[in-house]
């Protein structure tokens, strides 16, 4: 009997022994089973853990705009100054063509005063002087005697003169005439005549022109009558030689051709007149004495 239950002792602790062992080796077992598993919830929680993140971070980037909103307010109080400036420069440009109105109110004065010129220009180049025809005024009073066709005397009585008129007395024979003419850049002409008048004295202290009589000379080249010859050319007349002389030409209808010659500071010293009509004729008056 004892040995009996010696056996069943011995086989009861070979039986808890071997248990045990079983015990250790499933727990072994078991245990690499929940490491893993910890493992893949670690990573799905490390997995789940950056998604989390991600849309953290992104919910962030989402509302950076609305951080920025101010940066998105401020180009309006960009664009208030550009308005600004437009309405600066739009009123500008309103003024600018007032203040471009007046120069050309202010250039029409010049325009004529270049007009002017270009017409006194035109009639100083026809008459070769930088003062015109004016140059060619008797300086002073002076007696000229002319001889006509080597016969008669036409004698030219200078009274008086100023800046723009000349007063003479022309006497032929018995015929006696108080003649005024003016004298421009551009023209000579008669511009009062009366015969055998009752006073020769001057009148050109209160003397006005009213009318032009005749046109004697016109170099302004607007009338087709007259045709400039020469502008300085050298003349003998039986008084003496005269340089610098200005010959122009005029028609009288088509058949009576005036040459006349005028000297510096003398006026005329030479006239040549001639007809071809039916009852042509040439007649030439020059200059032979000056009293002065």
């Amino acid at each position: 009997m004892k040995k009996l239950s010696f056996i069943a002792l011995f086989f009861v602790l070979l039986v808890s022994a071997c248990s045990g062992t079983d015990v250790d080796q499933a727990d072994q077992l078991e245990e690499p089973e929940n490491s893993e598993t910890e493992t893949t919830e670690d990573e799905a929680a490390s997995e789940e853990t950056p998604s989390e993140e991600s849309e953290e971070e992104a919910e962030p980037a989402e509302e950076e705009p609305s951080e920025e909103t101010p940066v998105e307010e401020e180009p309006p109080t960009e664009e208030e100054p550009a308005d600004k400036e437009e309405d600066h420069t739009e009123s500008d440009t309103t003024e600018d063509p007032e203040e471009e109105e007046e120069p050309e109110e202010s250039a029409e004065p010049e325009e004529d005063t270049v007009e002017s010129a270009s017409n006194d220009s035109e009639d100083t180049e026809a008459s070769g002087s930088s003062a015109g025809l004016k140059a060619y005024m008797p300086k002073g009073p002076m007696t000229k005697t002319f001889t006509q066709d080597e016969d008669y005397q036409v004698v030219h009585e200078v009274v008086d003169v100023n800046d723009r008129f000349v007063q003479q007395i022309v006497t032929f024979g018995d015929m006696v005439t108080l003649q005024i003419l003016e004298f421009t850049e551009g023209r000579i002409s008669v511009v009062h005549q009366e015969s055998n008048p009752e006073d020769t004295s001057s009148q050109l202290d209160s003397f006005e022109a009213h009318e032009t009589i005749d046109v004697l000379v016109d170099a302004t080249g607007s009338s087709a009558k007259f045709q400039i010859l020469d502008e300085a050319q050298t003349t003998s007349t039986p008084y003496g030689e005269f340089e610098n002389v200005f010959v122009v030409q005029r028609m009288s209808g088509s058949d009576v051709t005036s040459m006349y010659h005028y000297a510096p500071e003398y006026g005329l010293i030479r006239e040549k007149v001639e007809d071809k009509g039916d009852n042509g004729y040439t007649m030439t008056s020059e200059l032979t004495e000056i009293q002065e």
